[in-house]
């Protein structure tokens, strides 16, 4: 989340994708659950019976995002998501863990056609509930070594972070009709802290909320068809 836009806030840190600082201004850090706990809201739950204008997503953004998740390929994508199920996560190693997020990271960047798909960092040395946040200018999404205990996390920061390199790729392509929107998002994007309701409903962040859900709804389908 280099850049051809340069907001010196944050989506997690450059202000841009999700919130918190992380170690440079560029970063966006993903609080996930324990912010929104703090908050009282979900940062990350879906908005069942919302419309997208209210969710802040444009109009056609639930044709959009449902396009990718509906015409997966759930032969491969499933194996993946099986070992985010929490008894199974649970028994795998942390180097198996890293593996799966990346595995999981792969099949995002096969799913959304990213051409330049960012490299999965793992760092012992983040903040305390900070899950992880897509760095833009290093192309990097950046992992909280600590906080891997959550498979579900774990999976929907994968995923949201992914999705924000996607938006990022979009912004850049002079030929993609969402372009300006997805530029614009990035040079007004408001912080958690200045603003948590304008955050959350912000278009780049609701998307990636959007999108990520799909997996943990799959998730849920899986555990429940076993």
């Amino acid at each position: 989340m280099g850049e051809g836009h340069d907001t010196g806030q944050d989506i997690s840190d450059n202000s841009r994708l999700d919130v918190k600082s992380g170690t440079d201004a560029d970063i966006k850090a993903d609080y996930g659950g324990d912010l929104a706990k703090d908050a009282g809201v979900d940062l990350n739950g879906g908005a069942d019976g919302i419309s997208d204008t209210e969710k802040g997503l444009p109009e056609d953004a639930g044709e959009d995002l449902n396009k990718y998740l509906k015409d997966a390929d759930n032969e491969q994508l499933d194996p993946i998501l099986d070992n985010f199920q929490e008894d199974k996560w649970s028994d795998l190693s942390l180097e198996e863990q890293k593996q799966s997020m990346n595995d999981l990271a792969d099949f995002v960047a096969a799913d959304t056609e990213n051409e330049n798909p960012p490299e999965i960092v793992f760092r012992d040395d983040m903040e305390d509930g900070a899950y992880g946040g897509y760095n833009p200018g290093t192309n990097t999404i950046e992992i909280n070594a600590n906080m891997l205990d959550d498979s579900h996390e774990a999976a929907d920061t994968i995923s949201h972070e992914m999705w924000h390199a996607y938006q990022e790729q979009v912004a850049n392509d002079p030929n993609n009709p969402r372009a300006q929107e997805y530029q614009e998002g990035f040079d007004n994007y408001i912080r958690p802290e200045y603003d948590f309701e304008g955050y959350q409903n912000q278009m780049v962040e609701a998307e990636a909320r959007e999108y990520a859900q799909g997996f943990k709804d799959r998730l849920t389908e899986i555990k429940g068809a076993v």
